[in-house]
């Protein structure tokens, strides 16, 4: 619906009875409104009752992301969001503007967060939201002609307008325009991140590639949102590190899509591995934030023959025999194109000294730091975007600007987007108020859930904001410096906790990786996987989960190697006690068993070598000798790598000796022996003496 302000003396277009009697009440009220305006109606502080997840809610948005120039109709888009189960009546609705433009940017925030205190409102239009079923919406478009009374000879200025509805259960929506105001042209940078949903493991897997790199993929959304503007991209190295250790398995549209990152013209700086959180290692006592230190384990040689090994990087690798796999270097693999070396962007809010002095220290004269501080983890409002703390190049970001850039970002609702747009307006406003020349720089925080809409929308609002001139990050950062001072902050204590444990456990990993004729393919492993849970996305309930997945998936690790047994029971004097060794790696394992009988009676081979296969069970033969005594005999058998480290868990087994059996078996086999040979014996003699005795009887007779 739409709903046009009419100046006096206006022909109303023909409607439907009934149409047109609640027209005609509706402009005889706004007549009398724009006609008095000394009736116009102060704005009260009362907030509105808490909403739920199922209550209907009012989003209010301008045209031309809330810009409005001279002369120039005001049209602002009403919507009402019903996400109960129940029909939302029709119900009138009206739209109000202030008087006289905000103060400053403080007043902003407080408006657009339902502070209604002090401002002085004037209605300039009526219509009427229709019933809204449930899980749907009712719109309605309000215009007020730019000669209108209301809006004709306004002077530049950011200001409060307010859509809400009339009767039981008033809502309230409120938002801004801005009459721009003439002068010097603001230098404007907007840093854009290129990044994917936070993941436990350690990269991107080729179905995760195709699905994000499709033509309607998030990925995709991103790089169609900065192809052709000046934004800076803030590029996680670990996608295109994905992408490239497949190899010739890579999905052909993730190939397409880092030739595309590649190829764009766009400055740029590295993301740590998996953005992962930087003040918090910082704050757990990590001198040096984290880096991969290996992905040959994501790699398979089949997908590595010389023949695509330049089509899986992007500059040559090092030499290799013909038809044997060309794997690239961990450079290779984590290159982003020509970056700015050094550049750091902490998460949102958590910079503190401590993290400008442990980054500081790791820039060089010819490559200085250089760190992306919120203005409001400042002191005091900064003169300019180009600042310096202790020392160190810090670009101080307008957390405003960004905040309600970030928040446009994510929203595909029309009305709501059009709301964060048009409050990005009013923040980039008062940040020429106090000097129209000093640059501004602004970031799309983290996230991925933005439609390829929303991203195009926010970054052509940003191109066509009045009065300011898009530039690059790196010229503001060059750009000469003020001093500021960072903010007392109190650091996240759980989020340290768990850079502690993490490290703690990959301790544990390099340990057990000693095991593998190659360590660093478990190491690495881990070392990625420790930077993903650790990405700045991570926060509150799905940070603990995160962190407790990974500890559960270390445990499965080291418990991958280990010893299958049973109880034996030896019958002779010697032989060997036959355990299995389980590996359920991907990769052949070096270990040494370790035995140690409990008791003297029972003499064990104290060390046995073994090279266990892949994703086998492997059969180890120790001897065992008995010596004179019997009894139970129980044997410790423990794994250690080649460097001594124990493997899984140590087993104890239990051997019955029985030694003497062997003797007895043989004693009782000779006195068989003989009992049998002495009854052949005697019946043999017995039967010739049968014989001669009737031999004797028969000559008797004769």
């Amino acid at each position: 619906m739409t709903v046009t302000s009419q100046p006096s003396g206006s022909p109303v277009p023909r409607r439907p009875l009934t149409r047109r009697l609640l027209a005609t009440l509706a402009a005889v009220a706004l007549a009398i409104g724009l006609a008095t305006p000394s009736l116009a109606v102060a704005a009260t502080s009362t907030p509105s009752p808490s909403a739920t997840a199922s209550s209907p809610s009012l989003a209010a948005a301008p045209a031309g992301n809330g810009i409005l120039r001279p002369g120039e109709a005001l049209t602002v888009l009403t919507t009402l969001a019903n996400p109960g189960g129940a029909t939302v009546s029709s119900r009138p609705a009206t739209l109000s503007i202030g008087s006289a433009p905000l103060a400053d940017d403080a007043s902003l925030t407080r408006w657009l967060g339902g502070d209604t205190s002090g401002v002085t409102l004037q209605q300039v239009a009526t219509g009427t939201l229709d019933a809204t079923a449930p899980t749907s919406q009712t719109s309605v478009t309000f215009t007020v002609q730019g000669t209108d009374p209301a809006l004709a000879g306004r002077a530049a200025g950011v200001y409060p307008v307010l859509a809400r509805t009339n009767g039981e259960a008033a809502l309230e929506a409120p938002t801004v325009v801005v009459i721009p105001a003439d002068g010097a042209t603001t230098p404007l940078a907007v840093v854009v991140p290129i990044t994917a949903a936070p993941r436990t493991r350690g990269l991107l897997t080729a179905n995760e590639l195709a699905e994000l790199t499709a033509v309607d993929g998030p990925l995709s959304a991103q790089l169609d949102a900065v192809d052709g503007s000046l934004s800076t991209l803030a590029v996680d190295p670990a996608i295109p590190a994905a992408i490239r250790v497949l190899g010739s398995a890579a999905p052909p549209t993730a190939v397409a899509w880092l030739q595309r990152l590649l190829a764009l013209p766009n400055d740029r700086f590295a993301l740590q591995f998996g953005d992962a959180d930087l003040s918090a290692q910082i704050h757990a006592g990590v001198s040096t934030p984290l880096a991969p230190t290996s992905l040959q384990s994501y790699m398979s040689a089949n997908d590595f023959t010389q023949e695509v090994a330049t089509v899986a990087t992007p500059r040559p690798t090092s030499s290799s025999e013909p038809g044997q796999p060309a794997f690239p270097d961990l450079g290779a693999l984590l290159d982003i194109g020509t970056a700015a070396p050094n550049v750091f962007w902490p998460a949102t809010g958590s910079v503190d000294g401590s993290v400008v002095s442990a980054l500081g220290a790791l820039g060089t004269d010819a490559a200085p730091t250089r760190i992306l501080v919120s203005s409001g983890n400042l002191t005091e409002s900064p003169p300019t975007a180009s600042t310096a703390s202790s020392g160190v190049a810090t670009a101080v970001y307008d957390a405003e600007i960004s905040r309600a850039l970030t928040t446009a970002a994510g929203e595909n609702d029309t009305a709501r987007r059009g709301a964060a747009l048009a409050a990005v307006s009013g923040h980039l406003a008062f940040a020429r108020t106090g000097s129209p020349d000093r640059p501004v720089l602004a970031v799309l925080d983290r996230g991925t859930d933005r439609s390829r809409v929303s991203l195009r929308a926010t970054q052509g609002a940003l191109a066509s904001t009045p009065g300011y001139t898009p530039t690059t990050f790196a010229a503001i950062a060059s750009a000469p410096r003020s001093d500021v001072s960072i903010a007392d902050a109190a650091p996240d204590s759980a989020r340290a906790a768990d850079v502690a444990e993490l490290l703690t456990g990959e301790k544990t990993i390099d340990r057990f990786a000693t095991i593998l004729d190659q360590p660093e393919l478990l190491t690495g492993r881990e070392r990625a996987e420790v930077l993903q849970v650790l990405n700045v996305a991570w926060t509150g309930d799905a940070a603990r989960t995160a962190v407790a997945d990974h500890r559960a998936a270390t445990q499965t690790t080291l418990d991958s190697v280990g010893i299958l047994s049973s109880d034996f029971r030896l019958v002779s004097s010697s032989a060997p006690l036959r355990p299995w060794v389980r590996n359920d790696l991907p990769w052949p394992i070096t270990v040494e068993l370790r035995t140690q009988p409990d008791d003297v009676r029972l003499r064990v081979e104290p060390s046995t070598p073994i090279n266990a296969q892949a994703s086998a069970n492997t059969r180890v033969e120790v001897p065992v000798e008995a010596r004179i005594a019997n009894g139970e005999v129980t044997v410790g058998m423990q794994l250690y790598s080649p460097t001594g480290e124990p493997i899984g868990a140590r087993q104890n087994v239990s051997v019955e000796v029985r030694a003497e059996w062997e003797s007895i078996g043989l004693i009782v086999f000779i006195a068989l022996v003989a009992a049998f040979l002495g009854i052949g014996v005697v019946r043999t003699v017995a039967s010739r003496r049968r014989a001669r005795a009737a031999m004797d009887g028969a000559a008797s007779s004769d």
